[in-house]
């Protein structure tokens, strides 16, 4: 008679489920370079478990253990590789014999099978459905085990097989429990990988057609100024002007571009100190004269010695992309651009303030996104560079606006010595 225990069987369940709360990880793509590592994984995974279950079996009989090592095994053999299944048979009759008793003997003839099985099943194991593999599967459990303890009458010919021939029975459906949760894993893994390329490809998309759109703009009128100038009755007067629209058209499709080009490599390259202050002054003497032209008023402001770290050129770029959107929201009735910076606690508080049109909350919340503006021809790309820009130097990024009143940003970046 088999006394099983509850715990026994609980504990077994667990040892073969275990290497699978790991074996998501064991599907990444990085692994794939690294065999070695990969297969020493895979090896210390199920390896792991096949021990815990013969060193806690569920039920002992003279010279006898009944557990479930051979479904670990079964799995590793025909998810992972050949060189990982022979270390695990290896591991497990060596193991096996160690422990005593006639059933180490046993144990060789069914583990030898199983691997002799899963070797002739492999080719086309993973071409099958998932309810052939469940079967095909099980059945190799059951197999070679109930192979295994017929030879048993070679040590015993009293031994009564019934009990056994249960116990297997039972193991079986535990296989194909167990192959069905991985096989749900592997599926799990590969849908989040066709979501993850096919959010790529979306995304080249959406920017090959922006792209398109933005830079045929201008293309077009270039090409429309160029026409007239070919005409020979345009007098002079009109072709400065025509010439002037074009050079400004491409001034704007070389514009879109940069911004297209930052969009690819937009965190620090150079990190260094910078002096905000220093940098404040340099934007405000950058953007002086444009703001003049729009009757625009900048004050700057700055505590001394207020450092963070980043890249200088990709600073100056986010802080004038900011400050010419607030320029550009005060164009209609001028105002007062004012860039200060404060050091508050450990952080350099930089804020940028116009009295401008002002925004909505929906049009606050989709700031930075892109393809997303306020002006009629642009294309959000400028300040959805910035706000890269500031992320990558750990900067966090405060929008408070009203229509009517002005917008306000506040940015946050850690303060160094």
């Amino acid at each position: 008679m088999f006394n099983y225990t509850i715990e026994g069987l609980l504990l077994n369940v667990f040892f073969v489920a275990f290497p699978l709360i790991f074996y998501q990880f064991l599907l990444n793509k990085k692994l794939e370079e690294k065999p070695a590592l990969r297969n020493a994984l895979h090896y210390s995974l199920f390896g792991v478990s096949i021990l815990l279950c013969m060193f806690f079996p569920i039920t002992i009989q003279p010279g006898l253990q009944f557990d479930f090592r051979i479904l670990p095994f079964i799995m590793a053999s025909f998810y992972s590789n050949r060189t990982v299944s022979v270390a695990l048979v290896a591991t497990l009759v060596g193991v096996r014999f160690a422990l005593g008793g006639e059933g180490a003997y046993l144990n060789l003839i069914s583990s030898s099978l199983a691997l002799l099985c899963i070797t002739i099943a492999e080719k086309k194991y993973h071409t099958l459905t998932l309810a052939n593999k469940m079967a095909v599967s099980a059945a190799i459990s059951f197999f070679c085990k109930l192979v295994g303890i017929g030879c048993n009458y070679l040590f015993d010919p009293s031994y009564v097989s019934a009990h056994a021939v249960t116990f297997y029975a039972v193991q079986s459906v535990f296989m194909a429990l167990m192959i069905y949760i991985i096989e749900s894993i592997r599926k799990s893994f590969q849908l989040s990988e066709e979501l993850i390329e096919s959010e790529k490809m979306k995304v080249v998309s959406v920017i090959s057609a922006s792209v398109a759109h933005e830079i045929r703009n201008p293309l077009t009128t270039v090409r429309g100024f160029i026409q007239l100038l070919t005409q020979s009755q345009v007098d002079q007067e009109k072709k400065l002007q025509y010439g002037k629209l074009c050079l400004d058209e491409l001034d704007r499709a070389q514009q879109i571009i940069n911004d297209y080009l930052s969009l690819a490599k937009p965190h620090p390259e150079q990190s260094e100190t910078l002096n905000v202050g220093d940098e404040i002054y340099y934007v405000s003497k950058v953007l002086t004269s444009y703001a003049n032209l729009s009757g625009v008023e900048i004050v700057a402001e700055f505590d001394v010695d207020l450092y963070v770290t980043g890249d200088r050129s990709k600073f100056r770029q986010s802080i004038i992309n900011i400050a010419k959107n607030g320029i550009e929201a005060m164009e209609a009735k001028g105002g007062v651009l004012t860039i200060t910076a404060k050091r508050h606690k450990r952080y350099v508080v930089l804020r940028i303030c116009d009295n401008g049109n002002g925004m909505t909350h929906a049009q606050i919340s989709r700031l930075g996104s892109p393809y997303f503006s306020n002006k009629e021809k642009g294309t959000g790309l400028g300040t959805m560079v910035s706000f890269n820009i500031i992320k990558g130097m750990m900067g966090h990024i405060n929008v408070q606006s009203e229509l009517g009143q002005g917008t306000e940003f506040q940015i946050m970046f850690p303060s160094v010595s």
